[in-house]
């Protein structure tokens, strides 16, 4: 009788794949959670159920590993706004949307919040994370470029505000409502800022439509 055994080695491609996807997440928690340098091998091996040497098969590096979580939280983000704002065709009703979707992804994945706060202290402990994530802001920033020109260009914002200025106001509310959400802990509150943010936005649009 034949006996099947199980080959040593590197994993299968689907198996790989999906190790990897994990230990992404994983590490996105991580860092979310501790921190970049509290952030261990061995933590993150245990949770992916996979040993601390094979690791390495994924990523060579802990900057590897932060640089993925980032690319992959801004890809998260990225499509979630996107897929938000399709179908609509003002400002106030994209940048609605685009609220809405931040409180089911909060929901969702509170950590990913905690995450996107930290990238800012760690980018300053750590300069080489600020170099290696630069290039994947572009997609982001470009989708929030393009959605600000076009709202400028319609003459649906107030006089004296351009598009660069609108992309940074929409970034600094992104940002603040992930603190905010982090430093309260409480989601209705979280809803209820997002309606009132909302209102506003309508308030403002109303008023430069009417000039």
């Amino acid at each position: 009788m034949k006996v099947l055994t199980k080959k040593l080695g590197r994993p299968c491609d689907t198996d790989a794949g999906e190790t990897r996807k994990l230990l992404v997440k994983e590490a996105r928690r991580s860092f979310a959670d501790v921190g970049y340098d509290a952030t261990t091998n061995r933590a993150l091996a245990q949770a992916a159920g996979i040993t601390t040497g094979a690791i390495y098969h994924y990523f060579p590096s802990k900057l590897d590993m932060y640089v993925a979580a980032y690319a992959e939280m801004q890809e998260i983000v990225q499509r979630t706004f996107e897929e938000a704002a399709a179908g609509h065709e003002t400002f106030t009703d994209k940048f609605s949307a685009i609220l809405d979707s931040i409180a089911l992804m909060s929901k969702k994945d509170p950590s990913l919040a905690s995450f996107v706060v930290g990238v800012a202290s760690e980018s300053q402990r750590h300069p080489e994370l600020s170099i290696a994530i630069a290039p994947l802001r572009v997609g982001l920033g470009q989708f929030l470029a393009k959605m600000c020109a076009d709202a400028v260009a319609r003459g649906e914002i107030v006089p004296g505000i351009n598009a660069q200025v609108l992309q940074d106001l929409i970034n600094v509310v992104l940002t603040g409502l992930s603190r905010f959400a982090i430093a309260v802990n409480d989601q209705q509150r979280g809803l209820d800022v997002i309606e009132g943010l909302k209102r506003i936005v309508a308030g403002t649009a109303q008023h430069a439509s009417a000039k």
